[in-house]
């Protein structure tokens, strides 16, 4: 196989799922000989703090919105970007080989439409399970067409995540991270952080709270500090000070990324026994599944009065963490897309 291209629609950042993952994977791709393109969606990414680090290396970044660079049948790639379904007409002029990645557990409406104008070449997904409840709405949409719907795994570049082991002797570090919207919220989220038990004084971090999300949930008590975005608080900060990630939500996650993170900081997983956490985390192994407020109560305090059950689990997490993520089964699920799409 010759040199192969790839052309991003979009642009990665440090925060946010899709915008992370995509990060990851551009290092993984130009690692893998691709020769990676990035149209950007607007003129913001100029000031993206990834941009020094993206335009020091082999990728080529181009300006936004031109699709005239796309070569002829290349692949053009939207990792959950809405901007793609939006110009897919614009970029068919140059392409048909059109590859989106919903990293989302439910279908978006303009991608069910795109799939029956058959606008769509490739599906891509994190998730087998919601790649096949997926495909089947979506073929039913487009009885002619033939898209591909094919699943990658999804590359976390470990090193940027380091185990942190050593945490503070003063407090019980616990918290939760992502967008702020209120879906991401449980609503008795605070009855959780109130109504587990520690030896000594709990220390909360929300990341990714805003006053839509105090409008559902309520205003947290004074120990939990909040955070908007990452601009206030690091991802990385937030997992220093996290020895247990303790987030109940609303929504049936995907493939969450925060996930990954954690598994690879060293923050012990309480989540919910439903959709991709399940796929992640190994009951009682790597983390804790829960399926009721007492779960996340009983399980978060646990990991409080165990500390060294808590650091047998989160070095565990760690090393499970190449079977999800790991570059050499990345690398191979990538080789697999390419000769698919290329």
């Amino acid at each position: 196989m010759g040199r192969r291209s790839l052309y991003v629609y979009g642009f990665p950042a440090l925060y946010g799922g899709a915008n992370t993952e995509l990060q990851h994977q551009i290092h993984l791709w130009l690692r893998m000989g691709v020769q990676v393109h990035v149209i950007p969606t607007d003129p913001g990414y100029l000031t993206e703090p990834l941009y020094d680090e993206l335009r020091g290396t082999r990728a080529i970044i181009h300006a936004p919105n031109n699709f005239r660079v796309i070569e002829r049948d290349a692949p053009v790639i939207g990792f959950c970007c809405d901007a793609f379904l939006s110009n897919i007409d614009l970029i068919r002029e140059h392409s048909a080989n059109t590859v989106w990645v919903n990293c989302m557990s439910h279908l978006w409406s303009l991608e069910k439409r795109r799939a029956a104008e058959g606008k769509i070449g490739t599906f891509l997904y994190q998730n087998p399970d919601v790649r096949d409840a997926h495909a089947a709405v979506l073929r039913d949409l487009n009885r002619t067409s033939t898209p591909r719907f094919l699943v990658f795994t999804s590359y976390l570049d470990a090193e940027r995540f380091p185990l942190m082991e050593d945490h503070s002797t003063e407090h019980f570090g616990c918290g939760r991270i992502s967008r702020a919207v209120p879906e991401k919220y449980a609503r008795h989220i605070l009855h959780i952080y109130e109504y587990f038990v520690a030896p000594k004084p709990k220390q909360g971090l929300f990341l990714g709270f805003d006053d839509q999300c105090a409008a559902k949930i309520g205003k947290p008590p004074s120990w939990i500090r909040t955070a908007r975005n990452h601009l206030s608080c690091s991802q990385r900060a937030l997992y220093e000070h996290c020895e247990i990630i303790l987030q109940p939500t609303d929504t049936i996650e995907n493939w969450p990324r925060v996930g990954l993170e954690a598994m690879s900081s060293g923050s012990v997983l309480i989540v919910d026994n439903r959709g991709g956490w399940r796929r992640q985390v190994r009951h009682g192994v790597t983390g804790w599944l829960c399926g009721t407020p007492q779960d996340f109560i009983y399980y978060a305090s646990k990991m409080a009065y165990e500390p060294q059950l808590r650091l047998d689990m989160a070095r565990q997490a760690r090393q499970h963490l190449e079977a999800l993520a790991g570059e050499d089964l990345a690398r191979e699920s990538w080789d697999q897309v390419f000769r698919e799409i290329m």
